[in-house]
């Protein structure tokens, strides 16, 4: 059997694109475990062969049994499954992200909204997801969600590839706070931190880094109303130099408490641990999972995550749950911890 990945999120242009972050969690690191033949790329079309993988502007692949569509939604993408699966392909699509559930303040519900994008958008979106032979989602509630509206749904959680990252050791010199993400992806999860991050960084002397920046975006220190001069940052980068980005000490996950917010893995937390990062997170379900697990802590209200941060800033508290997080994720969700789950997915016969 062989499977075709195809996805519209990649980095960069041929020949030098890459898997932005959904595609590298849910396309390419699940057919590095595969035991199939399987390729990766953007994908490629023939009336004949149905669907191939495209892996660079002049070739497609074709002949896979099995297709994984991820963040596929064009307008012409309902007509070519129904024709893919006539010729017998069967067809996966993996959901990674509540897109229903995004508010106006993440750049991603104009970018996906109908009215907006009547090429590729939401509304495209969920035909794909009806005419899917098989759904993979990534957490709980995207199960429960589309157990509703479908029959064949099955959940595997993210897993992190360990060896894209190096374990910080921890210093005993100052530590630097950090974030990780996009300003403009957010739904509102920055907002919290206006209400004590600012003041905590004057009263402790503190600098914050803040890893993918985007220039066309809002500065994070403009965003949180933090002094420009205690924040630095590092560049939005391609997934294979995503690790060497993570230049802080102690890493922040403020999450608003929304449906969109609820359906999201706690991979951002993973990424910290495997990178000897710890961290507070809101108390979303994924990572109350994570915590309970040993790796995190949680905090609600200002006054929480001030505390938090400030057990933190002890050295040998910091060490301690660094290696507590480290053994947490190195051992329970690591991609290969996870291959067992994928390839279950890849040999599941639903469509029989």
């Amino acid at each position: 059997m062989a499977i075709g990945f195809i996805s519209r999120d990649f980095n960069g242009v041929f020949p030098n694109i890459s898997p932005a972050g959904c595609t590298y969690y849910r396309c390419y690191l699940p057919m590095a475990v595969c035991q199939q033949r399987s390729r990766l790329g953007l994908p490629a079309w023939d009336s004949d062969r149905g669907y191939g993988v495209m892996e660079s502007s002049k070739t497609g692949l074709f002949g896979f049994d099995v297709i994984v569509l991820k963040l596929i939604m064009d307008r012409w993408a309902p007509k070519q499954m129904e024709l893919a699966k006539s010729l017998g392909q069967k067809l996966i699509v993996d959901i990674d992200d509540f897109h229903d559930g995004l508010t106006p303040e993440n750049k991603a519900y104009h970018v996906t909204d109908p009215e907006l994008n009547k090429r590729a958008n939401r509304d495209h979106y969920n035909e794909v997801i009806e005419r899917a032979d098989l759904l993979t989602v990534s957490t709980p509630f995207l199960l429960s969600h589309y157990m509703e509206q479908h029959p064949h749904v099955v959940m595997v959680r993210n897993g992190v590839n360990l060896h894209q990252f190096e374990k910080k050791k921890v210093s005993n010199r100052k530590p630097v706070l950090g974030w990780a993400g996009a300003v403009s992806y957010r739904n509102g999860d920055l907002d919290q931190l206006r209400d004590w991050l600012p003041d905590f960084l004057e009263e402790h002397d503190l600098q914050f880094h803040h890893a993918g920046h985007d220039p066309d975006s809002p500065s994070f220190a403009e965003v949180v109303g933090i002094n420009p001069q205690r924040v630095t940052t590092s560049p939005i980068v391609p997934i294979y130099e995503y690790a060497a980005n993570l230049k802080f000490d102690i890493g922040i996950v403020p999450l608003t408490d929304i449906p969109f917010n609820e359906a999201k893995s706690n991979i951002k937390g993973l990424e910290y641990a495997a990178a000897g990062i710890p961290f507070v997170a809101s108390p979303l379900p994924e990572y109350r999972l994570l915590a309970d697990n040993g790796a995190g802590f949680l905090a609600t209200t200002a006054e929480e995550w001030r505390l938090q941060i400030e057990n933190l800033l002890d050295y040998k508290t910091r060490k301690r749950a660094a290696a507590i997080a480290y053994d947490t994720v190195s051992h329970n969700w690591t991609i290969e911890s996870r291959a067992e789950e994928w390839q279950h997915v890849f040999t599941r016969e639903v469509w029989v």
